[in-house]
This record gives C-alpha cells, structure tokens and sequence, in this order.
C-alpha cells in the first residue's frame, strides 16, 4: 500500500499525492469473491493496517470492487476518467470536429518528441488553471523538477506542437510501456492541443502503447474536448476514510 504521510495538526493523513491520477493498493492477484465477503482478503488486511497507522487516508481507485472499502467505513466519491484503446487505426474515433481541426490546422505546427520541454508543459498547465481561476497550489519549480525526474527515468515522454518556433501545446505523458497517461498538459487557447494528440495518440499506437488515459472527465467543458478523440469512460472514485472523531467535526465545520 503505497503512502504518502502527511501531518494535519497533530494528526497522521495518508494524503492524495498532487498530480497523482491513481493511488491504489497494488495486489498481486485478484481477490476472490469468498474472502472479500469473509473481509479477510488481503485488501481488508491492507485497509486495518492503514487505519492503524494513519488517523485520515484517501485514494484515488479505478474500476475496483468498492464494497471493500464501504464496509470498512470509507466513503466513495464519484468521478470518471476518459480512457482510449489505442489500435492502428486509432484516429478513426476522432469526432468530425477533431478531424475537421486536424485538416485545417496540422500544417501550421511541428509536432516533436523532447523531453526538454516539460517545463513548457508544466507552465501552460499552471497558466490554464490560472485562466479558470484556480489555483492547484503547487510549487512550479517542484512540478518542473518532478516531470524532468520522470523523464530521466524513462517513465515519461513529452511531445509539443510548436507554430513558427513557438510551443502552443505540450504534454508530459507519463508511462509504464503499456497505458500513457495525459499527466501534464496545456497549451494556449486555439488548435494547438487537438493537433497535437491528433499526432500523438497514433504515435503512441504505433509505439506499443495499448491504452491512453485522459485523467479525469470530471469538468464539463474539459470532459467535452477529451470525449471527441473517441474514449470510454471509466470509473475513477475518490475513496476516503477519516478515523478520528475530531477530524470528522473538522471537516463538517469547514
């Protein structure tokens, strides 16, 4: 069970790691039906440990049993994720309005593989939220630091559309060989982004990928761009547990 310690006052939190689309249990097999009825399943035993050692802990789940984790007095918060399944023909699920931008649009960038430009990526993301108003409350410089770590460990690949020298869209896409992830991604308002993933999902086929996930659909208007390259949704719940009694009236007071 992966933890990410975190102190909340005087209390212990195994907290959602920032920019972290997947924080889950790893089991090295599936769980039998019997024992998770038994809740004496591996999982039931992962769970009793982490209530032993953290007072509040979260996890961000995929397509999982979740009656674990509801009867061992976590709550679950739906959210979706779109995911592609990448195949040769991949662009064939594009809808006719990324087709259409793709066609007009393509012939004005240079889509290009460079792991250097992650900060790009990094800053347009920032300055995205920024447009939005929010603010995720990350340290540039640590975000910086940890897309060129990912890099450098050859656990990421970062692709940028650039028009006339100028990068308009970049995406830090983390990697295990078998699923992308659209971890780290912005660009400026235009074409830039659907050019780009209209370039890099077949590269990404066509590399061995299997599976594109576009981390989250959980924002309409993003969930609208994402859904025209043709995804599935997929579940993607919030699973949190807070043990402390005075942690409960902290959050009902908030």
């Amino acid at each position: 069970m992966p933890v990410f310690r975190k102190k909340r006052g005087p209390f212990r939190a195994s907290a959602l790691p920032p920019l972290c689309p997947v924080h889950r249990p790893l089991l090295a097999a599936p769980l039998t039906e019997a024992a998770t009825h038994a809740r004496t399943s591996p999982l039931d035993r992962l769970l009793d440990g982490l209530g032993a050692e953290a007072d509040q802990a979260t996890l961000a789940l995929g397509a999982d049993d979740l009656r674990p984790y509801a009867w061992a007095g976590w709550t679950i918060t739906p959210r979706a994720t779109y995911a592609l399944a990448l195949s040769e023909d991949v662009a064939a699920g594009f809808s006719s309005a990324v087709r259409r931008t793709i066609r007009k649009e393509a012939a004005a960038f240079e889509v290009i593989e460079d792991g250097a430009l992650a900060a790009d990526a990094v800053g347009m993301m920032l300055d995205a939220y920024e447009r939005q108003g929010s603010d995720l409350g990350l340290d540039p410089g640590a975000v910086r630091g940890l897309a060129h770590a990912f890099v450098e460990a050859g656990v990421a690949r970062v692709f940028a559309a650039r028009r006339s020298g100028a990068v308009e869209a970049a995406v830090v896409a983390a990697t295990d060989g078998r699923t992308a992830y659209y971890w780290i991604a912005g660009s400026v308002p235009g074409p830039a982004m659907t050019v780009l993933l209209g370039d890099v999902l077949p590269r990404l086929a066509a590399d061995g990928i299997a599976r594109f996930d576009f981390c989250g659909a959980n924002t309409p208007s993003i969930a609208e761009f994402k859904r025209r390259f043709g995804p599935t949704l997929a579940p993607a719940p919030i699973a949190r547990r807070v043990a402390h009694p005075a942690l409960r009236l902290a959050d009902r007071l908030r």
